[in-house]
């Protein structure tokens, strides 16, 4: 270690403040630690033995003074590195009256500048802040004899019975329970659980509360934590530092979570014994809500629920998170530099992998917690604080944890760049970088559908019954020749009313005599036939639709072979295809993001689905520059095993759910008789993954400010 310059051994000492209490902590790994005690914040700061020992004999002076004083009692002799320590950390902690000259004033200039900003503690607690509501101690002192028995062996036996009836008969019931769970998600439902979630956080904490005042901990206060706006009850239970017996410890922090598991196992067993009616619905309702939040959330040790607390203060590692992450940075440095650099701090290696391993997933389990919290807060405002609050808890969340390792990085650069291991991390940050940023990606994959052209597709003009049926898989049929008859009873009866108004249209312009009342209907009867007629017409054409006739020569394909007279069919239903041996033509539907990479005369090669047939080459003969509105081949459609993701709407046309744009791949030499699945890689102009992504989030970001 580097010795300290001469201005720091001669600067003078803080006064250390007079309210400060000092305290015997828990004993950690066979070292008797010990607590500092703010009263005006009410924190504790844990410092070890020698530290405590180096307080104890605190007193104004110099550095260099007070080492040589302290030296006189300690073994080992007290460093002035030791001294210079233990002022940064009194000043940082606030613990000391006034700072003096000196180097202590640089280190108290240091401290405050570590300080966040007016702006940086704004956004905070817009994130973060708490609300007391009560101070519970006299209540929780004066309820204590009552709530004591609910502590002894005898009550924990028969909750436990409980809930185990109730488990096995909720299991008997079980299709029954997820029904009613399914019956619950109303709005009535979502109410219903929310006034029960308050009810029972509200038992959870004081189950939290009544504990630790069984112990002897002072509850300051209870109230609601905001986290970003959403409500969350809390318990002050910070005086339970101040215990020297694990199991107490362990105890308040599981206090909260068994209250809501004792809740949940009565409230099952309430539900299977109840009969239907308001009082079963509300013992299903806590029994859910307990079971669910109890499991979910509290246990999660990677948040500071009660989950985090019980595996702290299990591990005996107070502090657990910033520690596991000073311990994953050291790691990480050490990984990608080969710095040589002792860890943050000394404890077991098992236990060290541990803390890393928790910092990791705690880490890449929260990236994907704040962002789904800054997506709640883009949609709880209008669109322009939206987006202003996202990037806010992106750039907390996110950015600001990975800049200020890399600033780490920064100062101790001259370290790095001497190392070995640093140019190999070098080389595969290189090629990482590359294969982002190069644009290697020169093709397009697109799901498609291939067949000879030209082709017909039949399907019936109208819904309407089956007559007759001429066509077979395999059949040749020429130009003209009737495929199917159909017949339309609504149609056949809009004919026979048609032709008798004009029958009856006739016989009265027959009978008109000479008379000059007659004479004056006979230009309404002409009219009234004239258009008679024309609508006979219409029925006539409409009639002749029916018979369904080949429009070129071709080979039939695709038949539904179900298909039988006197069946009933739609008009959007493929009743076969026509195909006339020439091209084969492959069409598929591109991402309207890919758009842009195509070109007309681009190569492709086409890959069927079934292995055993050989791939084909071809070449784009051109694209839709308009979205389609539907998809027209089945075969590529999610809702019949495609790879579009796609609805079927009400009239029964497929609907993609994105934009989609067609595109038609000539292909070379294929031999198709009918339709045929497959892929489609099309070359395509070439594009980097990160291009891709940023155009993504461009994409997005347009959209939704235009939303």
């Amino acid at each position: 270690m580097q010795a300290a310059p001469h201005s720091a051994r001669s600067a003078e000492l803080p006064v250390l403040r007079q309210d400060i209490q000092l305290h015997r902590g828990l004993a950690l790994e066979g070292r008797q630690n010990w607590l500092v005690y703010d009263p005006v914040r009410h924190r504790y700061f844990q410092i070890s033995h020698r530290a405590f020992r180096l307080l104890s004999l605190w007193h104004a002076g110099s550095v260099a003074a007070f080492r040589d004083y302290a030296s006189r009692f300690l073994e080992p002799a007290v460093t002035t590195d030791e001294v210079l320590e233990l002022v940064t950390f009194i000043l940082a902690s606030n613990l000391a009256i006034d700072a003096p000259g000196g180097d202590a004033r640089t280190f108290a200039k240091q401290e405050q500048a570590g300080r966040p900003s007016f702006f940086w503690r704004a956004i905070h607690n817009y994130i973060f802040f708490r609300v007391p509501l009560v101070r519970p101690r006299k209540f929780l002192v004066a309820a204590m004899p009552y709530v004591e028995p609910l502590f002894s062996r005898a009550a924990a036996i028969a909750i436990m019975s409980i809930a185990l009836v109730g488990l096995y008969f909720a299991s008997r019931q079980w299709d029954q329970f997820v029904a009613t769970f399914l019956d619950m998600l109303s709005m009535e439902g979502m109410v219903a659980y929310g006034l029960t979630l308050a009810a029972v956080k509200t038992l959870h904490e004081l189950g939290h509360a009544f504990t630790a005042t069984r112990y002897g901990v002072r509850v300051n206060t209870m109230g609601v934590a905001f986290i970003v706006f959403m409500p969350v009850l809390y318990t002050d239970v910070t005086d339970a530092w101040r215990l020297l017996r694990l199991r107490q410890k362990l105890a308040i922090d599981a206090a909260g979570i068994i209250v809501e598991l004792s809740l949940a196992g009565i409230a099952l067993c309430l539900w299977a014994f109840l009969p239907e009616g308001p009082l079963r619905s509300a013992a299903f309702i806590t029994a859910t809500t307990s079971l669910i939040v109890g499991m979910t959330i509290n246990l999660n040790p990677l948040m500071r629920f009660d989950g985090y607390y019980l595996l702290s203060d299990a591990w005996k590692i107070p502090n657990l998170q910033p520690r596991s992450n000073a311990f994953a940075r050291w790691w990480l440095r050490e990984k990608l530099f080969g710095l040589g650099d002792l860890p943050p701090e000394r404890i077991a290696s098992r236990r060290a992998r541990g803390m890393i391993i928790y910092a990791i997933a705690t880490f890449i389990y929260r990236q994907f917690l704040f962002i789904g919290i800054a997506l709640v807060v883009f949609h709880m405002f209008f669109k322009m604080l939206g987006v202003i609050l996202f990037s806010i808890e992106i750039i907390w969340f996110i950015v600001l944890p990975i800049l200020r390792e890399l600033k780490e990085w920064w100062h101790m650069r001259s370290r790095i760049l001497g190392s070995r291991r640093s140019r190999i991390s070098a080389l595969v940050l290189v090629c990482t970088v590359a294969l982002l940023i190069v644009p290697w990606k020169g093709s397009v994959a697109v799901q498609a559908v291939a067949f000879a052209e030209p082709e017909f597709v039949i399907f019936a003009p109208m819904p309407a019954q089956v007559a007759k049926t001429y066509i077979e898989d395999g059949l040749p049929v020429e130009k003209g020749k009737t495929l199917i008859v159909l017949r339309s009873p609504g149609l056949e009866h809009e004919m026979k009313l048609a032709k008798l108004n004009e029958e009856l249209t006739q016989m009265r312009l027959q009978r008109i005599a000479g008379d000059a009342v007659e004479l004056s209907e006979l230009v309404t009867l002409k009219g009234e036939l004239a258009r008679n007629k024309e609508k006979l017409a219409g029925l006539e054409k409409e009639m002749k639709r029916l018979v369904v006739e080949a429009p070129h020569d071709g080979v039939l394909r695709d038949v539904d072979v179900g298909l039988q007279p006197g069946d009933w069919i739609d008009k959007v239903s493929p009743l076969a295809r026509l195909v006339t041996p020439g091209e084969t033509i492959a069409r598929g539907y591109i991402d309207e993001d890919e758009l842009w990479r195509l070109t007309i005369g681009a190569d492709a090669s086409f890959i069927p689905e079934n292995d055993l047939l050989p791939s084909t080459t071809g070449t784009v003969v051109d694209y839709a520059a308009t979205g389609s509105s539907t998809i027209e081949w089945p075969y590529l459609a999610s809702v019949y095993g495609g790879a579009i993701p796609s609805d079927v709407a009400p009239n029964g046309t497929i609907v993609p759910r994105s934009g989609r744009h067609l595109v038609r791949v000539k292909l070379h030499g294929a031999d198709v008789t009918s339709a045929l699945r497959g892929t489609l890689h099309i070359a395509a102009k070439r594009e980097s993954i990160a291009a891709a992504f940023w155009r993504q989030v461009l994409r997005v970001l347009l959209r939704e400010a235009g939303a």
